[in-house]
């Protein structure tokens, strides 16, 4: 539980916990920019580069250090506690920070979020990447080599033998046309203690961009459920 000091999920008036936006593969900070105007006032926003993919940042891509520079980043704005919304990859950069530093996530939103990418899922992803015009990850704020890079550490990337250690309330959110992404959620909210699923239909992978309404309908009403003594959520 935060300590006493910190603001709430936002219940029952109180103060709320901000809440962190970590973009997916292929994005920048502003894809969220939808998924913002949906969710509506009231609450504040960070949406963050992830260390190793901003445009100046050296080539390369790690998964703890992207989470440690979020986790630096919050500590600069004097935030000790927020609540974390993750799609794709962002979603490993949250996952790993409910792990490793438990007293800085609330509450935790994995959207498409990826425990164990199989080489062929990573694969693909790679081909469709080639086949995208430079145009258009220019436009989107994101280069090819960056994102190439994320596929390479991703390679060894496995968050299952970690799940069981994570303290937060969880929401885990699939596009019902996410094939690789439904056996990952469904393991996600197996494995992960008290977490439970929702899925989207008609929409693939990147939630905040294909479906930031409903993204944004389920983000509140999980945010602003009611918490009990100890610490457990009233449903």
């Amino acid at each position: 539980m935060p300590p006493s000091s910190e603001p709430s999920s936002g219940n029952r008036g109180e103060r709320p916990r901000p809440l962190v936006l970590l973009h997916g593969l292929g994005q920048s900070p502003i894809a969220w920019q939808d998924f913002v105007s949906a969710l509506g006032a009231g609450r504040p926003m960070h949406a963050p580069w992830m260390a190793g993919l901003k445009p100046r940042d050296r080539i390369g891509f790690d998964l703890a250090a992207a989470a440690d520079g979020v986790a630096d980043e919050l500590e600069l704005q004097g935030i000790r506690q927020a609540d974390f919304l993750g799609a794709s990859v962002g979603g490993s950069v949250a996952l790993r920070l409910a792990v490793e530093r438990p007293e800085l996530v609330g509450r935790l939103i994995l959207a498409g979020a990826m425990v164990r990418p199989s080489s062929r899922s990573l694969r693909m992803q790679q081909l469709a990447l080639r086949l995208v015009p430079e145009t258009k990850l220019v436009d989107a704020g994101v280069s090819r080599p960056r994102m190439l890079a994320v596929f390479d550490a991703l390679k060894t990337f496995d968050a299952a033998g970690s799940l069981a250690r994570v303290t937060a309330p969880t929401l885990v959110v699939v596009g019902a046309k996410d094939r690789t992404g439904i056996p990952a959620a469904r393991q996600l909210a197996a494995a992960v203690p008290g977490a439970r699923i929702e899925t989207i239909r008609g929409v693939g992978s990147l939630l905040n961009t294909e479906a930031p309404r409903q993204l944004a309908d389920l983000t509140r009403a999980f945010l602003d459920e009611p918490v009990a003594e100890g610490g457990e959520r009233v449903t």
